[in-house]
């Protein structure tokens, strides 16, 4: 068994949507954002009384991740040939001898055995969220946008970007993956058993949130507003910026004991640039 791992990258979406229009968006959701239930209906402001508080523009990651294989093998089966008619009694295949059955109804074969030689290609492709672990169904249209390679990670929050960093690592969809690849073969003698992780991003959105608030009341609520698709959802609260230093180390966190937990003594060929995001409180 040989594994290969390609090079990793984290990539930072490019927002479609800018400040202002996210904030028409968001104006439309505010009196929403600062009440909820019944009583949060009754009572709602008016929208003129609701005022901006803050602007937060932050990036979310999800993972894209490829996992392929690739399997050459032969076997032996059986094959039953149709006979040309009914009163064919044997065949002569390649100087082989074979008798010609006839069962019941069932038109006159005989038995060839043969030796198969086989190829399998397999592959997987899943978009992440780097937070909850659940798919995203609309990953592939999500990065179908313009995007920039991120080399160095600290620079993504030099602008004032709140990073949120994954607490989800590669290693874990990786493995997922991977197990899902491993097919078991009928085979009689493998030639090639590959699997291989052509692709691993760690990929950022953007998002805008805008704090709005109630101050006759004191009352503050978020709306959040996705820079690429333009969807609304409402919060509590902002996040906050965690620190911490970013450097290239633990979230791609793929190496020989990740795959042995999966091919144990397995031949492991790794070439992967790893990135992550590290956190110190």
């Amino acid at each position: 068994m040989e594994i290969s791992l390609g090079e990793s990258r984290i990539l930072a979406l490019e927002p479609r949507l800018g400040r202002d229009d996210a904030l028409r968006r968001a104006e439309e959701k505010k009196t929403g954002a600062l009440g909820s239930g019944i009583g949060g209906l009754l009572s709602r402001p008016k929208s003129e009384d609701v005022v901006l508080a803050a602007t937060q523009q932050r990036i979310e990651p999800f993972w894209h991740v490829v996992c392929t294989a690739h399997y050459n093998y032969d076997r032996t089966r059986t094959y039953t040939v149709p006979a040309s008619a009914p009163d064919v009694r044997s065949v002569t295949v390649l100087g082989e001898d074979y008798g010609v059955v006839t069962s019941g109804k069932s038109p006159a074969s005989f038995a060839m055995p043969v030796l198969e030689h086989c190829t399998e290609d397999l592959r997987e492709e899943v978009w992440i969220d780097g937070l909850t672990a659940q798919a995203i169904p609309n990953g592939a249209a999500l990065m179908s946008g313009q995007s920039t390679e991120v080399t160095d990670p600290s620079a993504l929050s030099a602008d004032g970007t709140v990073v949120v960093t994954p607490d989800h690592r590669a290693s874990a969809i990786v493995r997922q993956l991977l197990a899902k690849l491993m097919v078991p073969l009928q085979a009689d003698q493998i030639f090639e058993e590959q699997l291989g992780v052509p692709s691993l991003e760690l990929v950022y959105r953007p998002i805008w949130a805008f704090e709005f608030e109630l101050p006759a009341k004191g009352k503050r609520g978020v709306v959040e507003v996705d820079g690429l698709t333009g969807d609304t959802r409402t919060a509590t609260s902002l996040k906050l910026q965690l620190k911490g230093h970013i450097s290239r180390d633990a979230m791609f966190d793929i190496g020989a004991d990740t795959i042995g937990m999966i091919v144990p003594g397995g031949n492991i060929a790794l070439k992967l640039a790893r990135a992550a995001i590290d956190r110190s409180y």
